[in-house]
Formats: C-alpha cells, structure tokens, sequence
C-alpha cells in the first residue's frame, strides 16, 4: 500500500472490497489481521478493522462477519499508536497459544470486538516482553477496550495481566463481557517473582460464567507468593456456572436445572491494598463467593451482595468488605474466649461489639493489624523501577495494642476493624454481641 496514506483499513471482503487487508490477503492465516499489524506500525499509522452484525438466530450465525485466524496475533510493542474499530467478531481456531498477544504498550489506544477461543491458554495476554517505548519492558498509560472475550476450554482464561517480564501501570481495560469456563479474568505477578500491577483501573459489567460446569474462578488476583499487585481497582460482577449449552436438537442454549457448582469461585483474592466493587449472581458452595487467600491484605471489597458468603484464610486477615445492604446483628459472634486468650474479628468487617454483661473483668487489651507499608512502592516512575536494582521493599508497619487497666461495664461498645484483636483477663467471663458497622 502507498506511504502515503493516512491509515491502515481491516475489511471483511479486503482487500477485494476496497480495504488494505482483510480475509481474502493471500497467504494470510490471520484474516489480514497481522498483515496490516505489521503494515501499520513500520508505516508508523494507526488501523482501523471494519465489523458488522453477529450473532446467533435460529441456529444460523453470520459467518461473513468473522475474522478467523488460525495462529494468535501478536501485537508488538508501540507508542502512541491506536487501533480501533467496528464491533468485529474474533474466532481463534488455533489449538494452543492465545487468540491476542499485546506486547509493551505506551499512550496506545485499542478497540476490539468480540474474542472467541476453545484453546487452553487465556484468549487475551497482556504481557509486555519487549524493551520498545523509551526503550522499556512496560504497559503503562494505555486503553484497552473490548465487547465480549470468550474461552470455551474448560481449563482457559479469558483476560490474563502477565508481569512477569515487565510492570503493567496506570492503565484502563475495559470488556463488556468475559465468558469463561475456566477463568474469566486473572491478575499475575507470576507468584511475586515478577513486575508490578500497579494504579490500574478494570471494568467488566458481566462476568460471565454460566458455561462452566464446576471448577472455575471469575476473579484470579494473584496467586501463592503474590506481593506486587497493588492499589488497582476493579468493577465486576460474576456469574456463577449454570452448565449452559447449545442443544442442538432445539438450537437454543439451556441450563441444568437446580445445579449449584461445588468448586466454582467467585473472587480468589491473593493480593494486597486493591480497591473492588464486586456482586455476585447465582448459587455457589457456602463461602465461595469471596475467597481471601493467606498473601490476601489490607484490600477493600465494595459487595452489592454476598449470597453465597465469604471464607477468610487471610494470615492477617485485615480485608475490609464493605457491604451494600446492613448486615448488623446478623454478623456471627463469636464466643468469648478464655481468659488472656485473643479473639481476633476475622468477620470482614468492621464491628461494633456490645458488652451484654461485664463477668468480672480487671483488664483488658486491644491490638491493631499493623499494615503495609504506604510508599509501597515508592513510585511508579519507570527509571526507578527498571533500570538498575529494584528498590528495597520497606517494612510493614508493627501491629500495637493498648491496654486498659479497668472493668467493663454493660452497654459498653468498642469497636473492631477487620483483622483487629480483644481479649480480657477475667475471673468469669463477660457476654458480648457483635454487630457489623454500615
């Protein structure tokens, strides 16, 4: 194509319909789709790729209207660079490898349409490898949009953030669907081992997972060692499975009825000071909408609903839900413990407690969580993140505690945040109610 042309064009009869590429490009495996890739960036232009309507009706698709490809496509690393387009649909026949690779990433800009995968790795990567903007292994300061991104194999991913070789930073994805049978979206530090997730925003309004049968997870943020996932924030809802399936005797999709996933996930939390607005939708197992892992803490979860409730391995377990209806009384309450033993609010959330009758108390302690450290890290500056030694991680700070040398009284209250500790030296033990604070 001539230099002199402003932009690269993606069409669904190019390059016989007037577009640069598209599925007619000879030789392709990609429908165009690298061909102009690569043609965009050494001409240095932006791309558009044109879509048109999709869709199921009666068991008939559009199969004019789909870019297949049939080995994944790999964005290299850019700056300033936008690709935008129609609401293209997106099938990635290969058998294994991701639909979408995107490399480093500077002030770029993508749109794409609907993904669709039956591999086993995630549909969509985000993963920068290659030093390119400024010279830099990094995503940082770049959009990434898409309609819907589908994974159809039982042990796939639809949206991975991969560190692994280099920071994702002060960045905005946006999908208006995952539809996962496996995972729908998961943030990877490769076990704290690699970059920093940090300052990022995602929004998912359907989380979609009612294709999956049983072991699945919606939200994957982190894993085992995870310690570089920090203050992003995440709005998602999620779907638990249904076991839905094209029937091919109606050609309709139908759901098993009464069936409750006994291993599905709803948010598997491993990572630490992250802001999320979460709610959840259909039955799973007690305690599996929200799961804190032990790495799990200081996170805060805006919860719309917790239908199937929380479970708490946090180590310290100083994750604060902050609920959207008023749980009060209905917060369970623990015994008292034995006399000098802690009783530690484990809850996740904050609690009024209400002394019902004193016992016969002589003194009594509180003690906080400690925290994380605030210039965790320091900065997100690039040069001193990547170029030589990492900075040194500072110390949590210290968990410290009071002790209050009296009795208790009745209808006395004391309040305790997420994480946070009591206990009493007694002769008979006081009778306490706690009550969950709005």
């Amino acid at each position: 194509m001539s230099h002199s042309k402003p932009w690269v064009q993606v069409t669904l009869q190019g390059p016989e319909d007037g577009g640069d590429f598209g599925p007619l490009t000879p030789g392709t495996r990609t429908s165009g789709l690298q061909e102009a890739i690569d043609c965009a960036h050494a001409q240095c232009r932006d791309l558009y790729i044109w879509g048109g309507r999709g869709g199921l009706h009666q068991g008939q698709g559009l199969s004019g209207n789909i870019y297949a490809f049939d080995e994944p496509l790999r964005i290299p690393w850019s700056q300033d660079f936008r690709l935008d387009g129609g609401n293209a649909v997106f099938a990635y026949r290969g058998k294994r490898g991701s639909a979408i690779c995107i490399d480093s990433q500077m002030n770029c800009r993508y749109k794409f349409g609907l993904i669709s995968s039956a591999a086993p790795d995630p549909v969509v990567a985000l993963r920068p490898e290659t030093p390119g903007p400024d010279d830099f292994s990094v995503i940082t300061a770049s959009f990434f949009d898409f309609s819907a991104v589908c994974s159809s194999h039982p042990q796939g991913t639809s949206i991975l953030l991969d560190t692994s070789a280099g920071p994702i930073v002060n960045s905005l994805v946006r999908a208006e669907e995952f539809n996962a049978r496996g995972t729908g979206l998961h943030l990877s530090d490769a076990g704290g081992q690699g970059h920093l997730i940090a300052n990022n925003r995602i929004q998912i309004p359907y989380g979609n997972q009612y294709h999956g049968s049983d072991i699945c997870t919606g939200l994957r943020l982190g894993e085992s060692g995870t310690r570089k996932i920090l203050h992003n924030r995440i709005e998602l809802s999620l779907h638990a499975p249904r076991g839905a399936h094209f029937d091919t005797a109606s050609k309709a999709y139908a759901a098993i009825d009464g069936f409750v996933p006994k291993r599905a996930i709803g948010a598997h939390i491993f990572a630490q000071r992250n802001n999320l607005d979460l709610s959840f939708y259909g039955p799973r197992a007690p305690g599996h909408d929200i799961v804190f892992a032990s790495e799990a803490r200081d996170n805060t979860v805006r919860a719309l609903n917790l239908p199937n409730g929380i479970t708490n391995n946090a180590a310290i377990p100083s994750n604060r839900v902050e609920p959207g209806w008023p749980v009060g009384l209905a917060v369970p309450t623990p015994p008292v413990p034995p006399t000098e033993t802690w009783a530690i609010n484990d809850t996740s959330y904050a609690v009024e407690v209400f002394i019902i009758d004193p016992g016969e108390v002589v003194r009594w302690q509180l003690a906080d969580t400690g925290s994380t450290p605030q210039n965790d890290p320091h900065n997100l500056s690039l040069v001193d993140n990547l170029r030589g030694p990492a900075p040194p991680t500072p110390p949590p700070r210290a968990p410290e505690s009071m002790t209050i040398e009296s009795e208790l009284n009745a209808g006395q209250t004391f309040a305790l945040a997420p994480g946070e500790k009591v206990r009493f030296s007694y002769a008979r033990a006081p009778v306490w109610r706690w009550k969950a604070l709005p």
